[in-house]
């Protein structure tokens, strides 16, 4: 009986920090969208690289180096005041944050 405690102990962490690594991610993914969303592009950045350490250790590299990329390609397209290139990188990064949730998520998708 006492096994079986320690299991579903054991059971309830691992759902419990799974959980918990969601909402995370979740939070700092759309308060840094909706930060440049509100057009504070710098600001966002800060976010960006505050939240790198605890995103890093949550999600795969791949997809913070492909943020990562997209963040540096806006704020190239903002410097040199490409109107264009700015929406359409601005775009992809939004997508490429609402996306870091998905990775989080139990589904089918995400384990095979």
């Amino acid at each position: 009986m006492q096994r079986f405690i320690v299991a579903l102990f054991l059971c309830a962490v691992l759902v419990s920090g799974s959980v918990w690594s969601l909402r995370v991610v979740e939070y700092t993914t759309e308060e840094i969208a909706q930060t440049i969303e509100a057009g504070q592009l710098q600001q966002a950045y800060a976010q960006w690289k505050d939240a790198q350490l605890l995103l890093g250790s949550l999600l795969l590299h791949d997809e913070i180096d492909q943020a990562e990329r997209l963040f540096q390609r806006v704020l190239t397209a903002e410097y040199i005041e490409s109107t264009t290139d700015y929406r359409i990188d601005c775009s992809e990064l939004l997508t490429q944050l609402h996306h870091l949730p998905d990775l989080q998520r139990p589904s089918l998708k995400n384990l095979f």
